[in-house]
């Protein structure tokens, strides 16, 4: 298939992804109805100038600093006054752009438009949560694994157990934490979340395309071999180009990401991992590159300080939060089958007879699982690490407040790619299960039969 082609059927695909999305729009008239909607509109209405909010508190008053986001549902009130459906469909189209955005950004990292595609699609799936099916997937995935593997390699074990256990683990990660839809698309105020990512997607993509562009390749970690091909002529050599108007909009988009929700002041820190994942796959990054983000974030912090009250508001004082709650958010990103393991030690300390239920065997059948993903990811460990740091990363400061669906928006869209890297990495594993054990080549002689003699 020629280039034009294959750019022709991508674009195709994220097109059909994006009206998926927005085709799961909301028109319900109680849109309008949550008590956050109605003080939103009013405060809008009362002011009647969009520029107030880049030197004011936000329409809620609660002590966030938010004019990106505030603009949007400003574009609103003007575009479609008490219309409720207007504002769900601006909603959708927001979380449509995100799933775009997310599949443009992975594959500036990886440079590979299947997992591009696959990461958008997948982000579409927890978006509209019909991720039921790939679990069951993973289940029989795992079960397939399993028998192939005891008829091809018998009681040798690990060429099929760490992978079995891995697609168990994996039929778990492929299901979202919490339900995406309803606080993300049917929920007004949370655009405030969605338009971040965007900003935020755009950021971490434009700088990803910064490097691909512009880095060198860095230098072979080993002398060539008498295996390795012979450099001609003919060989290609990666071109440099100049990227420095991606880096323009990848520090753009960072501001307004800031801009628009607090989460956003974990995107420097996203930008590092998303350095170290180019430089793991072979780019020599620019340290300097990430100065930048940084004064950003200290800027934003100065300007926040400035213009917001000092003191903690009385919503933010609700929404802290700490003990086993902040623990248990953790561990949902951390470590999957530890996430209820504190609740067994509790239960076993006052009823030991836990241990005639399934409930601590299902807990270190989780753990052992979690094992088997990890070892197994070796097969293609960049872009499952990068996916599991970013995510965890993304998160981390929402961790400390009342559980809402909308903190797991940038955060699920970055574990995204762990289970498409995991995925990959356990896709290999099976295969490997399904085949024939391999024949070891008998010992080479030295020297071989026929060679000239050495000194």
């Amino acid at each position: 298939m020629n280039a034009r082609w294959s750019n022709l059927l991508y674009c195709l695909a994220l097109l059909g992804l994006f009206g998926w999305v927005v085709s799961m729009r909301s028109t319900a008239a109680f849109l309008l109805e949550d008590s956050d909607t109605r003080v939103l509109l009013l405060k809008i209405r009362e002011v009647q100038n969009p520029w107030h909010w880049f030197t004011h508190d936000w329409p809620l008053e609660n002590h966030f600093y938010r004019p990106i986001s505030t603009v949007m549902f400003e574009f609103d009130n003007w575009r479609y006054g008490n219309d409720p459906a207007g504002y769900g469909l601006t909603n959708a189209v927001v979380a449509a752009l995100n799933v775009v955005l997310l599949a443009w950004f992975v594959c500036e990292l990886t440079g590979r438009r299947w997992m591009a595609l696959t990461a958008g699609a997948l982000f579409a799936v927890w978006l509209g949560g019909y991720e039921g099916g790939l679990s069951q997937l993973g289940t029989w995935l795992a079960l397939f694994t399993l028998v192939a593997g005891v008829i091809r390699h018998g009681v040798n074990v690990r060429a099929y157990g760490l992978t079995a256990l891995g697609w168990w683990s994996w039929s778990g990660l492929v299901l979202s934490i919490v339900p995406l839809w309803g606080r993300n698309i049917g929920w007004i105020p949370g655009r405030t979340a969605t338009v971040m990512t965007v900003f935020a997607l755009i950021s971490l993509a434009a700088y990803a395309r910064f490097e691909r562009l512009s880095a060198d390749a860095r230098p072979a970690r080993h002398e060539p071999g008498p295996l390795d091909p012979p450099a001609t002529r003919n060989t290609a050599v990666r071109p440099r180009r100049a990227g420095g108007f991606w880096l323009v909009i990848a520090y753009l988009g960072l501001a307004l990401a800031l801009g628009s929700y607090e989460q956003a002041v974990m995107l420097p820190a996203v930008w590092v991992g998303v350095g170290l994942t180019l430089y793991w796959s072979g780019l020599r990054v620019r340290p300097l590159a990430h100065v930048t983000p940084w004064l950003l974030l200290v800027g934003y912090l100065v300007l926040r300080r400035a213009i917001l009250p000092p003191q903690v508001s009385g919503y933010q004082d609700q929404q802290l939060r700490f003990g086993s709650g902040v623990e248990i958010s953790l561990l949902e990103f951390a470590f999957p089958g530890l996430s209820g393991f504190h609740v067994v030690g509790i239960v076993l300390s006052e009823m030991p007879y836990i241990l005639l239920t399934s409930q601590p065997y299902q807990m270190v059948l989780g753990i052992l699982a979690d094992l088997g993903a990890f070892l197994s990811a070796r097969r293609a460990w960049i872009v499952a690490l990068a996916g599991y740091g970013m995510s965890f990363l993304a998160f981390l400061p929402m961790a400390w407040l009342n559980m809402f669906e909308h903190y797991y928006f940038w955060p699920m869209a970055m574990r995204s790619l762990l289970v498409i890297g995991l995925g990959t990495a356990l896709a290999s594993g099976t295969l490997t299960a399904a085949c024939r054990p391999s024949i070891q080549a008998p010992a080479r002689l030295r020297p071989a039969p026929g060679s000239l003699p050495r000194p």
